[in-house]
């Protein structure tokens, strides 16, 4: 079903057995360098390559996770599975990064993104 379809249920999963209910914003960096413009003197266009690891970041219900646990938590793979579509995401050796708020009017957890050694995407 991929290709020009996108949404319905997503579902996350860490290595340890950790199941996160996904809120919808599930955004996927998946390059391994960040590109940038830079103009020379004489007006010549060039570009710089900066190395990354590919990432995403999530946002997800506070449901009780001890998110300082979380946040020190060792390296993990991470499948998230796009029920409706058929993709799953697959980060190898991955942890948790930023710099997470709960807002506790809507429950929802957010500034939480997931850094792998390696990301593959299937479907």
């Amino acid at each position: 079903m991929a290709g020009k379809d996108f949404g319905g249920t997503m579902k996350f999963r860490d290595s340890s057995g950790r199941n996160v209910t996904l809120r919808g914003n599930f955004t996927i960096f998946p390059a391994n360098a960040s590109i940038e413009a830079v103009v020379n003197q004489d007006g010549s266009a060039d570009r710089v390559a900066t190395p990354t690891a590919p990432r995403a970041e999530i946002s997800f219900a506070d449901k009780g996770i001890d998110l300082a646990a979380m946040m020190g938590d060792e390296r993990r793979d991470v499948t998230i599975t796009e029920e409706f579509t058929g993709v799953a995401h697959l980060f190898t050796q991955a942890f948790y990064t930023g710099d997470p708020q709960s807002n506790r009017l809507n429950g929802e957890v957010t500034g939480v993104g997931i850094t792998g050694a390696v990301y593959r995407k299937i479907g």
